[in-house]
Parts: structure tokens; C-alpha cells; sequence
């Protein structure tokens, strides 16, 4: 068990007010007593709310200082090098060539699964794209988490761009997988997947080449698109407002070329063998991976009614 606040724990501390008050209320009880001739209850009897006071102050000051048990599980895998698959999560992803097909995102996602199943020993991360890059999964060797996080968090406009542009995705944005610690700092092998229909604003990809030559990312671009999708919308209607953009597949491949990498087709067979020559081979190791994390605050707060409700018989009584 560990604390993630442990100064919050001196929260108890304030028990020392209603104990001083107990104390001066004990010292007048006394002196009254002695003055009319009374004799008071055993001390033992009268130990029980100051026992109380306190037992209450420890339990609130556990729980401040949120104590949580961690679980983990041991992975064998490699420790050289990550794969993150980021999804484009525009609306023009809902594009699909009839009202029954999957669109855009499902197929992506399928791809995904079958890259990651073939692809076990090597630490895999989510992200989610349309004006800017978003992390939902960093790297990780548990294929249950990485499909647990795909089905729920990845979605259409899941988080929604931030502006009201027609077209949200902008592959500026991409670079950040290469600036700002989305892989480990010690792993040599770093590989992008981008599932993506390449509809974008317009995007520079002399910095692009810049940011993801920085931190060492190779780019693979899944191009799910095709001149005949649209956008279904209720009872099979499709929106006027989508039009396929005939110059995404240039743009995939500016993409691709950015990263030091390639283009490809819906093809499962291709991606796994693009990614594994990316990956090449290197060492296995045994990683420790964090799997679980329970706080047991509430359940430790929920415990200190007990003898608060001590106090209040005894006040009633």
C-alpha cells in the first residue's frame, strides 16, 4: 500500500480542538462534582469519546493521505523499441461506401487489432488525432488494456477539435509525437502508425520531417480512403456536405515521407511486415507493468462514521 498524499494526513491533527475542549469540559465536571458532593463515573467510562475523537481524526487523516493498492504483472517483451497507432477521429472518418458497410474508423481500428495481435512483444500505444495530437494510451505490453482503451476511448470527434473549421485534421500537430516524450526516453525504435484518410488542412512537412527526425519516429500511413464513400447519416441519407478530397492520397504520402516511411493500402498483411522491418529485432527482457490501482480513501473515510456515530449515542444518552 502507498500514499499519494502523505502531508495530507495532518488532518488529523485538528483532533487536538476537540480534545482541549473535552478536557476543559472534564476539569469544570470535576470541580462542580467535588463542590456538591457528587462522585463521578470511573475514568474508564469517560475514556470513551475522547477514544473516539481520535479514532475518528485517524481514520479522516488515512484517508486524505489516499492511500491506494497497486497491482502489477510482469510482460516479457522488448524494451528497444514502441509502437503508437494514432487514429484520425474527424468527422470525415464516418465515410464508408454504403449505408450497411463499416466506415473509415472501424476499419482502422480492425487493422489495429490484427497489427497488434501480430506484433505481441513489442509495447504498443494509442492516440487519437484532429487538430491535435491526443495520448490516450502510453506504450504497453497488455494487449487487454490496448483493446479495452481502443473499443471505449477511440470515437468520432472523441475529444471534438477545438475550432468550427470545416476541416479539423491537421497534421502539424503530428510532430508532437516527436517533441514531447510520447515514446521512452531509452527506447531506440520508435515507430508511428497513423490510420487516416488524409483530408487535412494544409500542413508544413519540412517541419514535420524536422520534429519526427528529432525524436527518431518512422511513420507508417494507413490511407483509408476511396473516391466513392460518403457520410451516412439518419435513415441512410447521406450528408451533402462531404466530399472526398482527391489530393489526400499526395498528402499521405508527404506524410509518410516525413517520417521515413510509407504509404499503405488496407492491406493487414503489409502493415505487420512494414512495422516488423521497421522494428527490426533487438533484446527481450521482463518489464513490470502497472495493471491495477485501488484507493481505499472512500472505504477508510466511510469507516470514521462508525465512532462518530459512537459520539452521537453518547451525546443523545
Amino acid at each position: 500500500m502507498t500514499f499519494l498524499s502523505p502531508l495530507g494526513a495532518l488532518v488529523a491533527l485538528a483532533v487536538v480542538l476537540p480534545l482541549a475542549a473535552y478536557a476543559l469540559l472534564e476539569s469544570r465536571s470535576r470541580r462542580v462534582s467535588q463542590r456538591i458532593g457528587l462522585t463521578l463515573p470511573p475514568l474508564q467510562s469517560r475514556l470513551g469519546i475522547p477514544a473516539a475523537l481520535v479514532v475518528v481524526a485517524a481514520f479522516l487523516g488515512i484517508a486524505a493521505a489516499q492511500p491506494v493498492i497497486s497491482g502489477s504483472r510482469s510482460h516479457t517483451g522488448r524494451s528497444d523499441a514502441q509502437v503508437y497507432v494514432l487514429f484520425d477521429v474527424s468527422r470525415s472518418m464516418l465515410a464508408r461506401s454504403s449505408a450497411g458497410a463499416p466506415d473509415r474508423l472501424q476499419r482502422a481500428k480492425q487493422l489495429a487489432l490484427k497489427l497488434r495481435h501480430d506484433v505481441p512483444e513489442v509495447p504498443f500505444g494509442i492516440a487519437s488525432l484532429t487538430d491535435r495530437v491526443l495520448p490516450h494510451l502510453f506504450p504497453t505490453l497488455d494487449p487487454n488494456v490496448f483493446e479495452s482503451v481502443l473499443r471505449d476511448a477511440i470515437g468520432i470527434e472523441r475529444p471534438p477539435p477545438s475550432g468550427t473549421d470545416n476541416l479539423a485534421t491537421d497534421y502539424n500537430t503530428l510532430g508532437d509525437t516527436g517533441t514531447n516524450n510520447y515514446f521512452g526516453a531509452n527506447v531506440a525504435k520508435r515507430v508511428l502508425v497513423v490510420f487516416s484518410d488524409g483530408e487535412s488542412r494544409y500542413f508544413d512537412d519540412v517541419t514535420l520531417h524536422k520534429d519526427f527526425q528529432k525524436g527518431d519516429v518512422h511513420v507508417l500511413f494507413v490511407h483509408l480512403w476511396n473516391a466513392d464513400e460518403k457520410i451516412y447519416l439518419q435513415r441512410n441519407n447521406v450528408d451533402p456536405g462531404y466530399r472526398p478530397d482527391p489530393e489526400s492520397n499526395a498528402a499521405s504520402q508527404r506524410i509518410a515521407a516525413a517520417g521515413a516511411g510509407a504509404t499503405l493500402g488496407e492491406d493487414p498483411g503489409r502493415l505487420v511486415s512494414q512495422t516488423k522491418a521497421l522494428l527490426g529485432s533487438g533484446p527481450h527482457t521482463t518489464l513490470r507493468e502497472q495493471r491495477t490501482r485501488v484507493s481505499l480513501g472512500p472505504y477508510v473515510a466511510l469507516m470514521a462514521l462508525l465512532p462518530l456515530a459512537f459520539l452521537l449515542l453518547r451525546r443523545n444518552v
